[in-house]
């Protein structure tokens, strides 16, 4: 999975990805706030609704409505950093599984590798996330559980 292409849906600028420098950078991107429009771009990206792309990265439909009036439209560092995990997720979940429908499909369907759990559910936490990864990474080496 690479950064370049997770930025690219966050239609963020591309940050030197591989050496320390550019993680540092994309942190730094991450801790200054993320465009709003990164988050009309990952909702589009998926298929979801605001409901579940409230949920998906921890805030309220409430929140996130309000966010759109909001000027300048950056989101902060927390919603940043959720929003990017959920990104680097659905860029994973597409070079895995092919392309953006099965992806999209994937992400709201419950998983047997996941106790029957919804992936999309998951990713309001670092665990729930890392759980959805790690089986992402055994569906693609082929070790299904």
């Amino acid at each position: 999975m690479s950064t370049r292409q997770i930025m690219a849906l966050l239609g963020e600028r591309a940050v030197r990805s591989g050496a320390l420098g550019g993680r540092l950078a994309l942190s730094d991107l991450i801790a200054r706030g993320l465009h709003l429009g990164a988050l009309q771009r990952v909702k589009a990206a998926l298929g979801l609704s605001d409901v579940e792309l409230a949920t998906a990265i921890g805030l309220s439909q409430k929140t996130v409505s309000r966010l759109r009036k909001k000027a300048p439209a950056t989101l902060g560092p927390v919603p940043s950093d959720r929003l990017y995990r959920l990104a680097a997720v659905c860029v994973l979940a597409r070079e895995v599984l092919g392309n953006e429908q099965a992806a999209r499909e994937w992400l709201k369907t419950p998983q047997v590798g996941l106790s029957r759990r919804v992936p999309l559910d998951l990713m309001n936490t670092e665990v729930g996330a890392r759980e959805v990864e790690n089986l992402l990474g055994r569906i693609e080496y082929g070790v299904l559980s």
